[in-house]
């Protein structure tokens, strides 16, 4: 009996150890992917680049901070749609998924999700401001407060 015991706790380990969540593939592809943008040339422009491409293009430029954070400074034209908030207001978005698009937030963070979920929407025309609003102040570019 003790030795069924034993052999029925060592399977139990055992299987615990191969029982994995079934999203767990996933969830590191997305962090591998998220941490390739954030790393990515092609994916990130610095915030002097961003305001010549801003002037340029005007591209669709969307705030992923929270509303007070907008509200204390932003950049001009900006579209506020919080990065919690941003699945339930995909019709605010360009509809056209080649539309040129600048996502930014505090430091890059929030930026670099809003960026993998826009590009998981299809959107081909988009990156992200390298440090956010941040970086974009420390570089003594214009703001509306």
């Amino acid at each position: 009996m003790k030795k069924l015991v034993i052999t029925a706790i060592a399977a139990l380990f055992v299987s615990a150890g191969f029982a994995q969540p079934a999203h767990n593939a996933a969830t590191e592809a997305m962090a591998a992917f998220i941490d390739e943008a954030s790393q990515a040339a092609w994916l990130q422009i610095g915030p002097v680049e961003a305001f010549d491409f801003i002037e340029q293009v005007e591209p669709f430029l969307l705030d992923v901070r929270r509303q007070a954070e907008f509200d204390e400074g932003h950049i001009e034209f900006a579209t506020l749609i919080p990065l919690a908030e941003l699945d339930g207001r995909i019709s605010e978005l360009p509809q056209n998924l080649d539309a040129p698009m600048l996502v930014y937030c505090a430091v890059g963070i929030r930026g670099n999700f809003g960026l993998v979920y826009l590009k998981m929407l299809g959107y081909n025309n988009v990156r992200n401001i390298r440090g956010g609003f941040g970086a974009w102040t420390a570089e003594g570019l214009p703001t509306v407060p």
